[in-house]
């Protein structure tokens, strides 16, 4: 790496985070399987969880096995330019093994018909919202054919 330029290293996806991203045992229990979308939703998610302990986030998942804690471990400890794209295969995985209801938290702006402005990103100067959520979870939730039902906030999303 010496000698490499910092701008090749620095927005590099951990190729051993990935490749266990994508062995990890992720067995979530039918209608019990909890995602979020932005902080908001980490809030809301982290509150259902602790009044329901039965239902499970894909953190708690991971540390149910001991390669789900070590890579849960270096996910936290890790740049997120170096773990975007495990996160998203985690995402992904999770949506395609879900069943049944699963339960979603996130803002408002999802399930509210708003202007376009409404969907501009906290943390990018004129882009709009592009989570997680958005561009993996909803769309692979949508299309497994197991998940019978999906709440937002509590409420079937339509």
């Amino acid at each position: 790496m010496a000698g490499e330029p910092i701008y090749r290293r620095r927005f590099q996806t951990d190729p051993s985070l990935l490749k266990l991203a994508s062995n990890v045992a992720l067995y979530p229990k039918r209608d019990r399987t909890v995602f979020y979308a932005d902080d908001f939703g980490a809030r809301l998610a982290s509150g259902f969880i602790k009044s329901n302990p039965e239902f499970t986030r894909l953190d708690e998942l991971l540390n149910m096995t001991p390669d789900g804690r070590t890579l849960w471990s270096k996910l936290i400890s890790s740049s997120w330019s170096h773990t975007e794209e495990v996160w998203w295969e985690l995402s992904w995985r999770l949506a395609r093994v879900a069943e049944g209801t699963v339960n979603v938290f996130g803002p408002t702006r999802f399930v509210r018909d708003e202007p376009i402005s409404a969907f501009r990103h906290k943390y990018s100067t004129g882009a709009f919202a592009n989570t997680v959520f958005e561009k993996v979870e909803l769309p692979e939730l949508e299309a497994n054919p197991r998940v019978t039902q999906i709440l937002y906030n509590g409420q079937p999303f339509a």
